[in-house]
């Protein structure tokens, strides 16, 4: 009896297709007897027409009732699914025993589930990765301190204590700006303000600034630029913040002396800006993940979220930053859209963006 009890929506189920087979031999007794039709005043003909609707009904209400548990039971199968992902568990899928559209229903929460399940490991590394990130300098300041309270440090070493906890105090500041845009980004409110930009201008601006950077590594920094304006569409803010991370990645990332050339080009309606090194190259199986978040190719330090942050703003101003590499070179380009060329620039304004 268990198995015949029917839901709310199997009940319904039930009593349509119950209601249907009772209307249709109501009206087919009515049209045939009861108005004088060709069954009128033949009792046998009325006494078949009956039994025959009684027959139908009885079809139909067992029809009804299997439906209506598969329906339910399908149904039901969707309901405890649904609450297992309300809990976390995005490991269960359904079992597909249907191909109309509680089955096409099936498929789709399958794949809504599995594409959650990927945004939670996502999550989770996301959380253990910048955790890491944070832990380290701050253990490291920790230990600095304690040596400093403790020991009986020369002046040298005071001073080489002194300027190792600062660069851990600037790797803190650019990890934690860098944590701010990605949840600024994820959460859709970076606020763009694309606009026409010349971007030979501002590759010049930011070159300038990275030229002492350069020469205390022995890097010779070359830039090269037409004449003439390169216009883009972007936001100057964010335009600035990719030339700064691809610049800073080329220094950081290349041995000493490595040349870095800096190219500004426009051509085909896109503006191009391109920066090469002639460093030992980055591996095939490298490049495939150098723009994944917190991925990181060698020791040279830094959080592996550079890349990433560059790429999202690249693609939210319909840009693209890309990568090609060998043993002998390494070259990152930053495409944008061209702007008309009778568009006016606006003024220069100061930098904002963080490296």
């Amino acid at each position: 009896m268990r198995r015949l009890r029917l839901t709310t929506l199997g009940s319904r189920i039930t009593v349509i297709s119950a209601a249907i087979a009772a209307g249709t031999t109501l009206l087919i007794y009515v049209y045939a007897v009861a108005i004088g039709g060709a069954a009128s005043g033949l009792d046998g003909v009325k006494g078949q027409i009956l039994v025959g609707g009684l027959i139908a009904f009885a079809l139909t209400l067992g029809v009804g009732v299997y439906f209506a548990q598969l329906a339910a039971r399908n149904i039901k199968r969707l309901q405890d699914a649904a609450r297992k992902v309300a809990a976390g568990n995005f490991e269960t899928p359904i079992p597909i025993s249907s191909a109309g559209q509680l089955g096409q229903l099936a498929r789709t929460f399958n794949e809504m589930q599995r594409r959650l399940a990927e945004l939670d490991g996502a999550r989770k590394q996301f959380i253990a990765n910048a955790s890491h990130e944070l832990r380290t300098p701050i253990f490291s300041l920790g230990g600095f301190i304690e040596l400093l309270e403790e020991e009986d440090l020369s002046p040298e070493e005071a001073a080489e204590f002194v300027r190792t906890m600062r660069q851990q105090i600037d790797r803190l500041t650019k990890l934690t700006a860098d944590l701010l845009d990605l949840s600024q980004l994820d959460a859709g409110a970076v606020a763009l303000q694309e606009r026409p930009i010349d971007l030979a201008s501002l590759v010049r601006e930011v070159v300038r600034d990275f030229g002492p950077r350069a020469d205390l590594r022995g890097s010779r920094l070359e830039l090269r630029t037409p004449d003439r304006p390169v216009l883009a569409s972007g936001d100057p803010d964010r335009v600035r913040q990719i030339i700064r991370i691809l610049l800073d990645n080329a220094l950081t990332h290349t041995p000493e002396g490595t040349k870095v050339t800096v190219t500004a080009s426009s051509a085909n309606r896109r503006a191009d800006l391109t920066v090469s090194d002639d460093g030992p190259g980055i591996p095939q199986r490298v490049q495939g993940r150098i723009f994944e978040r917190f991925y990181t190719a060698d020791s040279a330090g830094g959080s592996g979220l550079g890349l990433a942050i560059a790429r999202e703003l690249a693609q939210r101003m319909h840009g693209s930053v890309s990568i090609a590499s060998s043993k002998r070179f390494t070259t990152f380009t930053f495409e944008l859209p061209a702007a008309r060329e009778s568009a006016p620039l606006p003024p220069a304004t100061p930098s904002r963006a963080a490296a």
